[in-house]
């Protein structure tokens, strides 16, 4: 009954009975796309697992985040069983709810509390506002290795036999395939819970290496080799795992700076924060301000969650309270930010430690002493009387009742269709061959929305794109909204390019060089997007249409009509398109070396084949001065189009206005 009320209206009610997903246009879908690609490497429609569609051409695209490798299988299984994504990624969702409600009941019954604590402890593990507040993350969803492994710390704790550390190794390797970030907030816990025991039991290193003592026992000797072994295959898989997210780190020089990791630490008042919360949202809101990266700090566990927590403390007999709340103090103290200092800065500049930007998401991983002392402190008053069971049973509907009152994101399932059915429609019947494909990024559109929807039409098409969306983005393909759309996809192109001559020392790779089809452009093309070629100059033309003599400076307006088959940029790009200009008296030749400084020609977008782009400039005047005003252009850093073909234009200068 406890599983089926949480189920019900936290994770279900997310994902609207199957027709909506839980979170927004950002992570939902991006989570979905790193499943897809899993499922379609799996029946062989993509050729490389960790070099996704997606930031085509660059290579290792999927170590930018969390794999899903844990957990894709399961995922690919219900797609072979013919759903399609969306509904796929909330089954795949749904189960990890319910593998977090499962195992972590089973565990807690291991551990000798009752059915009813251990159900509704697992309730806290799984259902508490912490967790509903990450639903917008799903990669946090799959937790049920972390219970698993507290279990096997504890049967080692209790016979000091390492076959328990062997098993342990291989529950938090299996923990980092599902979610990196969840193993190593796993590693944490279970060092915070071995330093709590050995501080409230006294049960330390003296323990942990008994069994060495009998190492000439045969019997010892065997047991030992293997849990040796186990921890060795463990390690070894872990290594396989987290060689490409370092590999591709060094190759990109991908590293969080620490300033960034600083603002995603827990502050103390992280802890009250619950802004879904329908019950505590609006006190949250008000009273609890200036918290960076707020949506990452939704910390609070809810009164009825730590009011059994307290129960726990105070009328429970049971040693392992203890070691549970000072287990949690340990995460906290370690992970909290005081005045912009944290201990955890000094683990955070180990290697590979950096790339764990939101620390705070490590609630979700704290979850479970929580829960262990709720399941404590519900046991306590079970046995008690009068006052003490009905304060018990007033936590409890407060506890389910908190978890119950939230609010989260959803995204329409029909909406997200219908959003890539558009984009397809916009595409070239038929597509070109070895088409690459791009959606060009708007100042008005959230850049995230634009980039996945490029993916995901992409991906659904079998296509590869420029678009992408992860934790990282590789050199040149950040957001460019600013830019014209054949310009954005040229960036990324020229970007790529560079990246492999200069990075990788090599081409691009075969077919990387493919027309690129601009979603919504028809005049782009790959010849437009490339740099424009010498021979194509002459078909460059400059026209002064007015020359105004206002005061004391003269206001020109200069036609640059675009004859060739390139866009020309005009914006900081390298060798963008500039205006330049010089007098010249009359019957006098130019000067070559009298060009003055540039005239930024501007504009939203590079000027395209066959557009001409107006641009109106001041020329300061001289009294008394006569000739012509002669307006030429430079590709910066490359060439003056005078010298290639283009002539100059020019104009009388008016006399001034009496």
């Amino acid at each position: 009954m406890v599983l089926l009320v949480g189920f019900w209206f936290v994770p279900l009610a997310q994902t609207c009975n199957l027709s909506c997903l839980p979170g927004d246009l950002g992570d939902a879908r991006f989570n979905s796309v790193v499943l897809e690609h899993f499922y379609r490497w799996v029946t062989g429609s993509d050729r490389s697992l960790m070099s996704p569609s997606f930031f085509y051409p660059m290579p290792g695209a999927l170590t930018f985040s969390d794999n899903h490798w844990g957990t894709a299988w399961l995922y690919a299984v219900i797609r072979s069983l013919g759903w399609d994504r969306y509904n796929a990624f909330d089954i795949w969702y749904l189960s990890g709810y319910l593998s977090n409600f499962i195992v972590c009941h089973v565990v807690f019954r291991k551990l000798g509390l009752s059915p009813l604590a251990s159900a509704l402890g697992a309730f806290a593990f799984t259902f508490s506002l912490p967790v509903i507040a990450t639903h917008g993350h799903a990669q946090l969803t799959f937790r049920c290795l972390i219970p698993a492994g507290l279990l096997l710390w504890q049967r080692f704790r209790e016979s000091s036999e390492w076959q328990w550390l062997g098993w342990l190794a291989f529950a938090t390797t299996a923990q980092f395939y599902i979610a990196i970030y969840l193993g190593y907030f796993m590693l944490l816990l279970i060092g915070a819970w071995a330093v709590a025991g050995w501080m409230v039991e006294g049960y330390g290193p003296k323990h942990w290496f008994g069994q060495w003592r009998r190492w000439k026992e045969p019997a010892t000797r065997q047991q030992l080799i293997r849990a040796v072994m186990m921890i060795v295959v463990a390690a070894l898989a872990l290594a396989w795992l987290m060689h490409p997210y370092l590999h591709y780190s060094k190759v990109y020089g991908f590293q969080r700076a620490p300033e960034e990791i600083v603002t995603m630490l827990p502050r103390l008042q992280s802890y009250l924060l619950a802004d879904a919360s329908t019950v505590w949202g609006d006190l949250s809101r008000r009273f609890v301000t200036a918290v960076p990266m707020r949506p990452e700090q939704q910390m609070f566990f809810g009164v009825g969650i730590l009011g059994l927590v307290a129960v726990a403390l105070i009328h429970s007999t049971l040693r392992m309270r203890w070691v549970a709340l000072v287990s949690i103090l340990l995460l906290a103290v370690l992970t909290l930010s005081v005045g912009g200092h944290s201990l955890y800065m000094v683990i955070a500049r180990l290697p590979g430690i950096t790339s764990v930007r939101a620390v705070s998401r490590i609630v979700v991983v704290m979850t479970l002493p929580v829960a262990l002392l709720v399941a404590i402190g519900v046991d306590a008053v079970s046995s008690a009387r009068g006052r003490w069971k009905v304060l018990g049973v007033a936590l409890v509907i407060m506890m389910i009742g908190e978890s119950v009152a939230t609010t989260t994101i959803k995204l329409d399932i029909e909406r997200a269709r219908g959003r890539i059915a558009q984009l397809a429609s916009e595409l070239p019947s038929p597509m070109p061959v070895r088409a690459v494909v791009f959606n060009p990024l708007k100042s008005d559109v959230a850049s995230y929305d634009s980039e996945l929807d490029g993916v995901i039409l992409a991906q659904e098409k079998g296509l590869p794109t420029l678009n992408g969306y992860s934790g990282n983005i590789p050199p040149g393909y950040y957001p460019r909204a600013d830019e014209g759309p054949c310009r954005q996809a040229w960036y990324r192109f020229d970007s790529a390019k560079g990246f492999f001559a200069e990075r990788l020392k090599k081409s691009l790779p075969k077919g990387a060089t493919g027309p690129i089809v601009v979603i919504g452009q028809t005049s782009c093309s790959q010849g437009v997007l490339s740099e424009i070629p010498v021979s194509e100059i002459p078909g460059i033309s400059l026209r002064i249409e007015s020359l105004q003599r206002e005061g004391g400076s003269y206001r020109v307006t200069v036609a640059i009509a675009n004859g060739s088959l390139h866009a020309l940029a005009t914006r900081s790009v390298p060798n963008p398109l500039r205006l330049s200009w010089q007098k010249v008296a009359d019957q006098t030749p130019i000067d070559p070396d009298r060009w003055f400084p540039r005239v930024d020609i501007g504009g939203e977008s590079e000027i395209m084949p066959a557009d001409t782009r107006r641009v109106t400039f001041t020329v300061p005047a001289t009294p008394g001065e006569h000739g012509h005003l002669v307006v030429s252009a430079v590709l910066e850093g490359r060439l003056w189009l005078h010298d290639r073909g283009v002539a100059p234009a020019s104009a009388e200068l008016p006399a001034p206005q009496l």
